[in-house]
């Protein structure tokens, strides 16, 4: 889930961190090395669309251990016509 970076209220399931060396040079992971951070913060009201709710879809709600992207559920291609001559 490239797109990944917040976990949103309502949502429920496990959470799967996705690793990706992005550098030229390989990166070595040891056992202990701090590797990431989760961040919590407290809404001061409730969501007005939780995860899951309404028209945004929840492909990932109730996951259970790693999951493959789910970006391409409901995909909808618009034919937007030709291109105009430049």
């Amino acid at each position: 889930h490239s797109t990944a970076g917040f976990i949103d209220p309502g949502f429920s399931g496990h959470v799967t961190l996705e690793l990706s060396n992005v550098a030229t040079l390989p990166i070595t992971l040891w056992p202990g090395m701090k590797i990431g951070q989760l961040c919590f913060f407290r809404l001061s009201s409730p969501a007005e669309n939780p995860y899951g709710s309404g028209p945004y879809g929840n492909r990932y709600q109730g996951q259970r251990g790693p999951t493959a992207s789910r970006s391409h559920q409901n995909f909808h291609r618009t034919d937007v016509g030709t291109r105009a001559a430049e």
